[in-house]
């Protein structure tokens, strides 16, 4: 028995591989991973261009698209809209009652017609009557008073005795039935009066040239007193309200009062029909005396030369008809006048300094989708027009304005100038607003587009 124990235990298999520990795997993962991340780092560090890189040459310059800066006069033009009105617009009624009998063809929707004419009659007949009636009426008691002034003048040729009071001396000489008689002459006459002005009244005359934006009555229609014939308006004069913004009222000389009206500034309005525009040239002529509530914005009153005047330039401009308006504004002399595409939305412009890239902020006096306007930083702000708060730029005439975006490039990078490095013949300007660079390394050049700011 023991000796088959024995001989089990020699034959039984040894495990000379254990298991490694868990820590230890722990262990070398953690140290293969700091090798790696130290190997990667100093292959970065590795890569950085020393200072010394390009040895004695120069560092490589950015090819930009340069204009040279010079200042100018600028006439601001502020932009606005609004819809043709008529200066007066009326609604035709009729004054008496009556059946129209008679409708002229100029008091059709859209006719035009001329001050003074006959545009509705209404049945006469009852009004003719009136009027002989007051006629005779108006005779009879004229009839009464020469009577009555007849007889006065007799009794105070017969009165020889002086009466005894005032009282019997007024009856005696007949005052109180000449004066009852002369009343009623009066009367009469204002009666006789009134039936011919509604006699008159049978024919509704234009009371002005205008034409008709509606009719509202036709033959064998009554119409009573206050009764709308038709809306009609005034053709002589069309006015545009057009709204102006708080900020843009700085840059504009809007008149006060009447007395100012005829030096308001100039509008040029334009309107679009089909594949042409039109112009037609207005004036400001008034200003509303309160800002709109709603929009915080003052209306000025343009009124439009020879409205309804048709040319071969333009057609007559029609009531109710949207117009885009541009107002004169002042005019700023000196000024650096830049272009949109090279001014940031924070307003930063970039300019090369002696070939070397500057990024300056200007606070503008005006700007808009095409232009930036900049004070000139050699005069100070006193000979600016007066109410305009601007600070002074930095700008100068011996400075070049770069066009080419420039967000990707810090200041103080060597630039130069796309003017001086292609050939005039092989020069292509580019056709939007987005630039190109080169970095330029010797005698080659490379194209890095760029993004605007």
């Amino acid at each position: 028995m023991g000796s088959s124990a024995d001989d089990k235990s020699e034959n039984t298999p040894v495990n000379v591989y254990e298991k490694p520990a868990p820590w230890l795997i722990h262990g070398l993962v953690t140290l293969a991973l700091l090798v790696i991340a130290f190997l990667v780092v100093s292959a970065l560090f590795g890569s950085k261009p020393s200072a010394n890189r390009w040895g004695d040459r120069p560092a490589p310059s950015v090819a930009v698209e340069t204009t040279p800066l010079s200042t100018q006069s600028y006439s601001v033009w502020v932009d606005s809209y609004g819809t043709a009105e008529a200066l007066t617009q009326s609604l035709l009624v009729s004054e008496i009652n009556g059946r129209v009998v008679s409708v002229s063809p100029n008091i059709r929707t859209g006719a035009s017609f001329r001050k003074g004419e006959v545009l509705v009659e209404l049945d006469d007949r009852d009004y003719q009557v009136e009027v002989d009636v007051a006629a005779s009426a108006a005779a009879e008691a004229e009839l009464a008073y020469l009577q009555e002034v007849a007889q006065a003048e007799f009794a105070s040729q017969e009165w020889n005795q002086r009466p005894t009071s005032e009282a019997a001396r007024k009856l005696a000489l007949r005052e109180p039935q000449l004066a009852a008689t002369k009343a009623a002459w009066q009367a009469a006459k204002s009666r006789l009066t009134r039936a011919i002005t509604d006699l008159e009244r049978t024919k509704i005359i234009a009371p002005f040239d205008g034409r008709v934006l509606s009719q509202t009555v036709d033959v064998g229609q009554v119409v009573s007193p206050g009764q709308g014939i038709a809306d009609i308006y005034d053709t002589d004069v069309v006015e545009v309200r057009l709204p102006i913004k708080i900020h843009d009222l700085e840059h504009l000389s809007l008149p006060e009062s009447q007395s100012e009206a005829d030096n308001g500034p100039m509008v040029v309005l334009e309107s679009d029909m089909g594949s042409r525009t039109y112009q037609w040239n207005a004036r400001i002529v008034r200003t509303e005396g309160a800002f709109d509530p709603a929009t915080r914005m003052l209306y000025a009153v343009a009124q439009v030369e020879a409205p309804f005047v048709s040319t071969n330039e333009r057609p007559a401009i029609r009531i109710g008809q949207f117009v885009r308006a541009k107002v004169a504004g002042h005019r700023y002399d000196d000024v650096f006048v830049i272009p949109r595409r090279a001014v940031s939305q924070d307003f930063f412009v970039s300019i090369a300094q002696e070939g070397i890239l500057q990024k300056v902020q200007v606070s503008p006096l005006w700007t808009d989708s095409e232009v930036v306007v900049v004070a000139n930083s050699l005069i100070s702000n006193d000979d600016m027009l007066t109410g305009i708060n601007s600070e002074l730029s930095v700008l100068s005439p011996s400075d070049a304005l770069i066009l080419t975006p420039t967000a990707n490039l810090p200041n103080g990078t060597r630039v130069r100038s796309m003017e001086d490095i292609v050939p005039s013949e092989n020069r292509r300007r580019p056709s939007n607003a987005v630039g190109s660079a080169g970095v330029e390394r010797g005698d080659s050049v490379g194209n890095n587009n760029g993004t605007a700011e």
